[in-house]
């Protein structure tokens, strides 16, 4: 970036030094070298301002891209972290949203974002070289300035909540899309097609609005920054041409002021266009970090030590765990058969699921061979238990790696005779690939 923007300030004051010394000299005054030794620097000026220039993009845009991989990472991570009670209250539409669109609008803000960090640096050294060069010309440049951050204030103020409003109504269309593809059984089964279709026609209308508001606020900002930057070069040219013609100021010395205007003005009005991916990447920031910044219910011990080998002695002392259960007191022996009976939403699945410790109880005790779940790391409770789900999930791998899952050392053989022992090894082996088939 050093030489990038050492390279850039310098080009106007090279081309002040061809037109005063060579072009349209002053006579009582004598200059170093010639024409040509001018266009020599000017052009190696440029080569080292393309190479430095190629360097720092490639080396910006190779960490953005790592950053935005971490933050990938880190929220696939935590959310894994998360209790069974965050996923029941979350829609996976819009955590899904969260993790993919939300980064994708910051991956957007970076890639396009990452050349003007060097610009923003280069206005800070072009303002300091105009004053230098001219300090009353430039604080004629600078004059429309104010004006033009009143107009930012102004507008960011009014696209904040638009952009926000965006982000929150594309994660809910995603949040109902992904409710409508995984019932879609349910829905056919009740012929509910056409008031789905009415719901999501809402959301989708809603994120509609909200996207034309954010693009009509986006083209209100480019034409006003247009006029005042042009103002600003337009006083330079009517204040320094007088002062020209007056012979106060050198020819060459006013062209390299307006080139000078001319680069400051051209970052801020790149900034100008990128401001609104920028309104976007902060509202998509703002709940990613939301996500970030949920704590896991299920919070391990301090002390939490491993769980010795289980025997199978299970006991609820007091539970009340959740609302549908009120103090529930039992035991269970080790190779004990217990079957829970009841309405949809008595608890059966809660019981389970508290010596699974997918909840925490609020009180009482869940014991397994006398140990508190609680007391011991979930690795080592959940490494020694294994459940029939209700509903079977499997994942886009393959049939033997879903039936060996965490156990990755087991054996072919193994994954075989476990397949066999629940009378799936036949229709297994007809499939095109047998247990390697996806």
């Amino acid at each position: 970036m050093i030489f990038y923007i050492a390279a850039v300030v310098a080009q106007p004051l090279i081309i002040a030094w061809g037109i005063d010394g060579f072009i349209a000299p002053d006579p009582g005054e004598t200059r170093w070298g010639n024409l040509r030794t001018v266009s020599l620097i000017f052009l190696f000026d440029v080569l080292v301002m393309g190479i430095s220039q190629y360097i720092q993009i490639r080396a910006l845009a190779r960490l953005s891209t790592r950053l935005l991989f971490d933050l990938r990472r880190d929220m696939f991570n935590h959310l894994q972290g998360q209790s069974a009670t965050f996923f029941e209250r979350n829609e996976v539409g819009r955590l899904m949203s969260r993790v993919q669109n939300d980064v994708l609008a910051l991956q957007e803000f970076t890639e396009i974002s990452v050349p003007t960090l060097a610009d923003i640096l280069m206005l800070g050294v072009i303002a300091v070289t105009l004053f230098i060069t001219d300090f009353n010309l430039a604080l004629v440049a600078v004059a429309p300035i104010p004006l033009m951050v009143i107009t930012m204030a102004i507008w960011q103020r009014k696209a904040k909540p638009t952009f926000l409003r965006i982000r929150t109504a594309i994660s809910s269309v995603n949040g109902n899309l992904q409710e409508g593809i995984t019932g879609v059984r349910v829905t056919q089964s009740m012929n509910r097609q056409n008031r789905n279709l009415r719901k999501f026609d809402t959301l989708n209308t809603e994120h509609r609005d909200a996207a034309i508001r954010g693009g009509f606020l986006s083209g209100m900002l480019m034409p006003p920054i247009e006029v005042i930057s042009m103002a600003s070069v337009a006083l330079v040219v009517v204040v320094g041409g007088q002062q020209v013609l007056n012979g106060t100021l050198e020819l060459g010395i006013l062209t390299a002021f307006i080139l000078y205007l001319l680069r400051f003005f051209a970052p801020i009005r790149a900034m100008t266009m990128q401001f609104t991916q920028f309104q976007k990447a902060m509202a998509s920031g703002a709940r990613i970090f939301e996500l970030l910044d949920i704590e896991p219910d299920l919070v391990e011990a301090p002390d939490a030590k491993q769980m010795p080998p289980i025997n199978g002695k299970i006991e609820f002392k007091n539970v009340p765990g959740l609302p549908v259960l009120n103090d529930i007191s039992l035991t269970i022996e080790p190779g004990e058969s217990v079957a829970f009976v009841g309405l949809t939403g008595a608890g059966k699945t809660t019981l389970v699921s508290l010596v699974q410790r997918l909840y925490d109880v609020t009180s009482g005790q869940v014991l397994i061979d006398g140990v508190d779940v609680r007391s011991v790391t979930r690795a080592s409770l959940a490494g020694q238990m294994s459940s029939v789900l209700q509903e079977p999930f499997l994942y886009s791998e393959a049939v033997s790696a879903n039936i060996k899952f965490n156990h990755v050392n087991v054996s072919e053989k193994s994954v075989i005779n476990s397949a066999t022992a629940v009378g799936a090894h036949d229709f297994i082996s007809k499939l095109p690939t047998g247990y390697s088939s996806i």
